[in-house]
């Protein structure tokens, strides 16, 4: 069964832009920056909310300010007989996991992990190898982020 998406149009587009951006902003600013009274921009909001388009709302965090200054990516290889969802189930208590993504390659996740220097992306790696039970890491320091 196919479920038809909404339609979205250039405003309902040029709302997401706004929001993803400013997702704090009021009624009435989003409504004077698109050129639409702010019920009809509630409005819209309200229909994409309920249709999925937006799924939630959510703050940045400076992980710096944290005290998490090492963004590294690992990406991560199961041995034989540990199971996705073993894995996922274990790595979802690791405060330093940002996002973690189930991929296709020579890899089987991809993490990013904000840790405390690189002493704590070691700590990460030694834990993924033996309480975590991964055959194979990979890791990589990001330097800056470019887009997101």
């Amino acid at each position: 069964m196919l479920v038809k998406s909404p339609e979205i149009d250039r405003l309902d587009r040029r709302i997401l832009d706004i929001i993803v951006d400013e997702g704090r902003i009021s009624w009435k600013e989003l409504a004077d920056r698109v050129h639409l009274a702010p019920s009809s921009v509630a409005d819209r909001v309200r229909r994409m909310e309920s249709s999925g388009v937006i799924q939630g709302y959510q703050a940045r965090l400076d992980r710096k300010a944290l005290g998490r200054d090492v963004r590294a990516v690992v990406d991560v290889a199961l041995p034989p007989g540990l199971t996705p969802g073993d894995f996922e189930d274990v790595l979802a208590q690791r405060e330093e996991v940002a996002l973690a993504m189930y991929v296709t390659g020579p890899a089987d996740y991809t993490i990013i992990v904000d840790c405390v220097g690189a002493e704590g992306l070691d700590d990460f790696i030694r834990w993924l190898k033996t309480d975590g039970g991964v055959a194979r890491t990979e890791s990589k320091f990001v330097l800056r982020p470019v887009v997101g």
